[in-house]
């Protein structure tokens, strides 16, 4: 766990932390990465308004380490 740790505080922040992952009509699977908890409201009710379906949204990290 203190690897982890250790690797996470040489992270560096994430631009677009938030993931939004939904269906569209052709059953296909799409993803959108964005800034603010703001634009991912936004988004959400955007493919809803297009009959998409929301499978999830969360907010992954405040940080992203590239592993050597």
């Amino acid at each position: 766990m203190n690897e982890l740790k250790k690797l996470n505080e040489g992270g560096t922040p994430s631009e677009r932390p938030f993931l939004l992952i939904y269906t569209n009509n052709d059953n296909v699977v799409n993803y959108e990465w964005l800034k603010t908890k703001e634009e991912l409201l936004k988004v959400m009710e955007e493919v809803k308004g297009y009959g998409c379906e929301i499978h999830d949204s969360t907010l992954i990290a405040s940080c992203r380490v590239e592993f050597p």
